[in-house]
């Protein structure tokens, strides 16, 4: 880790890039290249190539989500899409997004089919085991219920007992509700939260709209998103967020120079001041990372 480490602060302190822009899809760099060590840092099948295929759903708004009123998912937009494009140009990249089904993204990493996965994917154990995380941002997994049912849960710990809607497929959720029932329901002689497991965020609530479910568990950064900005007053929050899981950008581990470059390229944002502007462009300051972290770990 310390030799990755020094090679990709040497590189990022010797380079002196632009700032990122917005784009689509199909925009690209210039295609010389040859003053650019980022680009310099990549394996030559990228930088022959010239794109970073980056695997993305836009169902999870702040992050990525399609403006209302479309199904184009060429138009998608978010902190996920607007940080994405700004690596692809400090890597001198064009960035081509691609959508799968959730589950088939770190497949897809290992057979080559995309480059790297950026879309609110939580950095678990058990996801290292085949993929390295480019840490860049910070999960908080945020319990909220109906408004009208806020008065039953003044604060966290009176969810012990209640059913949870929580998507079957995320890990790190589940284990933050395991880990507080755990933590504040037993000490307190309370039963245990019950989950109830759903397909997907709209499933989740569905079920909370429908009463099948007291509580659902949502990233921070989302929910606060919906709730304030998709349908003021329908939703309430509880307490504070009651874990923290950092986010990461996947790269397989076949693959260390890309994520060496990712890494570099995340770390020239941050320097130049561009993280922090679309981190404040879409509300989410508070959520980002003080310095980049692969795997959880220091990268400088």
């Amino acid at each position: 880790m310390k030799k990755r480490a020094i090679w990709v602060g040497a590189v990022v302190a010797a380079t002196l890039l632009a700032g990122c822009g917005g784009g689509s899809d199909a925009d690209a760099p210039a295609t010389d290249q040859s003053d650019n060590p980022l680009n310099a840092m990549l394996p030559k099948s990228i930088r022959d190539a010239g794109e970073l295929r980056v695997g993305n759903s836009p169902v999870y708004p702040p992050m990525s989500y399609l403006p209302e009123g479309t199904e184009d998912k060429e138009k998608r937009q978010g902190f996920d899409v607007d940080l994405a494009r700004a690596i692809g140009e400090k890597l001198g990249l064009k960035v081509t997004f691609v959508t799968q089904e959730y589950e088939q993204y770190i497949p897809s990493l290992a057979t080559g089919r995309i480059d790297v996965v950026e879309s609110a994917m939580q950095d678990l154990e058990s996801r290292r085991e085949t993929v390295d995380f480019v840490d860049y941002y910070t999960t908080g997994p945020q319990l909220f219920t109906l408004a009208a049912n806020a008065a039953r849960f003044p604060t966290e710990a009176d969810v012990c007992g209640a059913k949870v809607a929580v998507d079957s497929g995320d890990t790190g959720y589940r284990n933050a509700l395991t880990t507080f029932s755990q933590q504040v329901c037993a000490p307190a002689g309370k039963a245990a939260v019950q989950e109830l497991t759903t397909n997907g965020t709209a499933d989740a609530l569905l079920q909370l709209q429908q009463g099948r479910a007291d509580v659902g568990i949502r990233g921070a950064e989302s929910i606060r998103y919906v709730t304030n900005e998709q349908e003021p007053g329908k939703y309430a929050l509880i307490g504070k967020p009651i874990a923290e899981i950092p986010v990461g950008i996947a790269v397989s581990k076949r693959q260390n120079e890309l994520r060496d470059a990712v890494a570099a390229a995340l770390k020239s944002l941050m320097d130049d001041g561009t993280y922090a502007q679309i981190g404040e462009k879409w509300g989410l300051s508070d959520i980002l990372r003080p310095a980049v972290t692969i795997n959880g770990q220091p990268a400088s």
